[in-house]
């Protein structure tokens, strides 16, 4: 670059280097284990009769480690904010790299105000079992209001939306403190469950009963085995498996329905691998660290999900996939249990709430504070895509400002604070959350893993002064990191697929709205954002031919 023309918004990016490996990974980890895995992946004894569900989640872990691997290689070679859509602007095409941030940046927005507004129906579902673990009716009650009512859930998510809002704000060393400080107490709480589960797995089903009603109360796990019976479990499995024994893994199981499942959990359950990537500018050694931190977090994840969900279906066994269903379909007819939304922490907590409370307590509250910890690490996506956008000068250059103090980009977290409590507001009305949900987990993100993969394959051929500076093992004469993209390129473009697919079939047209819409914006951003930069006399083109300064 000329040293006399300023391409970019300034010289430097403003941002220090503070990150290692450890925060990295506990980043990766506070993203991905939450209510994916905790709820949607638990539930599939229901939705998915007969599947194998460590399976599911070890073939859906695979597939999206590929896509890691791809944003992996891309942040080696260029190790700047939102390396993603660096790598994309810069190896196929900036409007494409454009489209995937702006795509990513609405979904991460939708993120924050979600999970902020769901953190009462977290916290109020653990509170609820914390009462009955330690038989507080106050407690109880307490866990009712916060899950039912609206006006709490609003106010509540208002408050973590501000909390950690003013905690990016304060510097990228209290970020990383307060990020490692809440993955280690969930992780305490993590390994706890795990311990929990193994000891589920060293029982017989005669131990389990006793256990069970010791927590509800003489005859409660005999009334779940008699409603399920009586309400059509066995014939609904039937209906999905073809056999009415086919209950799931470790029993009878079928590879088709673990198959069909596998993909849609791995698009939620393993999600954010990677996405300590948004933040390569601000990771110390980011060639090493980066790579370290999330490789590092890629085995922490398969091992906390295969252990907790593989034990506690070898302790349950098919009483797992009858309580999923009279609690789906029967729970109004429960006499002795409690109704819950059946979680792995349900099922390892009620293990012990007769005779080690503590233990349910901590196996409980686990779900929420993973949950919880997700909150600033999805603030931090949108907010260093605004930062990586303006920095190029296709966004307002306001949010390009980095703090004196604080070194952090101050405008771009408000953006996003000021967005996410809109979407709290929006994620207030029911008709809409759920619509939003599922094009964040089958559409928007998958445009940026699959875009991420072609450019990861494409690099060494394309750009290969940039891919000089990264990775550059080779198989023979292949690159290595042309082989991982291409993999990924063919697992990513199945679910972007997939994604599609749920797009269309919305009726309410709410989902295409939603992916047409922002889509349009970003195509309608750039151009004018082309335009203007043209106006000014400023050759866009070279923005795009080089990887922003450090």
């Amino acid at each position: 670059m000329n040293s006399e023309e300023i391409v970019f918004v300034r010289r430097t990016s403003g941002l220090v280097r503070e990150i290692g490996a450890f925060s990295v990974m506990a980043m990766a980890a506070n993203y991905v284990i939450a209510d994916g895995f905790y709820l949607f992946t638990a539930q599939q004894g229901y939705y998915a009769p007969g599947a194998n569900i460590p399976l599911a989640l070890l073939i859906g872990g695979l597939i999206m480690s590929l896509a890691a691997f791809a944003v992996i290689f891309l942040t080696m070679a260029m190790p700047r904010t939102a390396s993603d859509y660096i790598g994309v602007s810069r190896v196929l095409h900036p409007l494409l790299g454009y489209i995937e941030a702006i795509l990513v940046f609405g979904v991460h927005i939708w993120i924050v105000g979600a999970l902020s507004f769901f953190m009462a129906w977290f916290w109020g579902s653990a509170i609820i079992q914390v009462g009955l673990a330690t038989h507080n009716s106050g407690l109880v009650a307490l866990g009712e209001w916060l899950s039912t009512d609206t006006g709490a859930a609003i106010g509540l998510g208002i408050f973590f939306v501000l909390i950690f809002g003013f905690i990016s704000l304060l510097g990228t060393k209290i970020y990383k403190y307060v990020v490692n400080i809440l993955f280690a107490v969930a992780l305490f709480a993590g390994v706890i469950t795990i311990a929990g589960a193994a000891y589920a797995a060293s029982l017989t089903p005669a131990q389990i009963r006793n256990l069970w009603d010791m927590t509800y109360g003489t005859g409660a796990y005999d009334e779940i085995m008699s409603i399920a019976e009586a309400a059509g479990w066995k014939e609904y499995i039937a209906s999905a498996t073809g056999d009415p024994s086919r209950w799931g893994w470790p029993g009878p199981w079928s590879l088709e329905i673990t198959l069909s499942i596998s993909i849609v959990i791995s698009a939620y359950a393993f999600w954010g691998l990677e996405y300590a990537n948004y933040m390569a500018g601000e990771i110390d050694r980011p060639k090493r660290n980066f790579f370290i931190g999330t490789v590092g977090a890629i085995v922490l994840v398969f091992a906390y999900y295969l252990l907790i969900s593989s034990l506690t279906l070898i302790g349950f066994k098919e009483f797992y996939s009858a309580y999923q269903y009279v609690m789906m379909e029967a729970s109004d007819q429960v006499k002795i249990n409690p109704v819950q939304t059946p979680t792995w922490a349900v099922f390892l907590a009620s293990l012990f709430g007769g005779w080690a409370p503590i233990l349910a307590v901590i196996i409980t509250i686990a779900v929420p504070l993973w949950v919880m910890n997700g909150i600033p690490v999805y603030m931090m996506v949108p907010s260093r895509i605004a930062f990586a956008l303006s920095f190029d000068r296709f966004f307002p250059e306001k949010l390009a400002e980095v703090n004196i103090r604080f070194r952090t980009p101050h405008w771009s977290i408000a953006l996003v604070v000021i967005g996410a409590i809109l979407m709290i507001f929006v994620l207030a009305s029911p008709e809409f959350g759920p619509l939003f949900y599922a094009i964040t987990a089958v559409t928007a993100v998958a445009v940026r893993w699959f875009l991420s993969a072609v450019a990861t394959t494409l690099l060494p051929y394309r750009r290969p002064e940039i891919y000089k500076e990264g990775y550059t093992k080779t198989i023979g004469k292949v690159p290595v990191v042309s082989i991982v993209g291409g993999a990924a390129v063919i697992a990513t473009f199945i679910l972007l697929i997939l994604g599609l697919q749920k797009v269309v079939e919305d009726v309410t047209l709410v989902s295409p709205a939603w992916m047409i819409g922002w889509t349009l914006l970003a195509i309608l951003l750039y151009l004018y954002y082309n335009w203007a930069n043209k106006k000014k006399g400023i050759k866009t083109e070279k923005i795009f031919a080089e990887v922003p300064p450090a």
